[in-house]
């Protein structure tokens, strides 16, 4: 797996509000740009992340999974970040 932190802050802000767009706005990008990393990020998987129905995301009992993981990972290396300016 060679996902990037980006794609996990971008996964974990689309999971936050729910929607690619809303996401891709407070993280300052646009959304095409926002759709992309979440695709590379999602192909990585066998299963997957979300689901798309009508015009509105859903995530998966998976992607939720993967979601708490990412949460850890984002705080540990605030931690890690933290500790280098202290």
């Amino acid at each position: 797996m060679n996902y990037t932190l980006n794609q996990l802050q971008v996964f974990l802000k689309i999971v936050e509000t729910k929607s690619i767009t809303k996401a891709a706005a407070e993280m300052h990008m646009t959304q095409p740009s926002a759709s992309i990393q979440l695709k590379n990020f999602q192909d990585q998987f066998d299963i997957p992340l979300t689901e798309v129905i009508g015009r509105k995301i859903y995530i998966t009992d998976f992607g939720m999974e993967i979601a708490a993981s990412a949460e850890k990972i984002i705080n540990q290396i605030n931690e890690i970040n933290f500790k280098k300016y202290s």
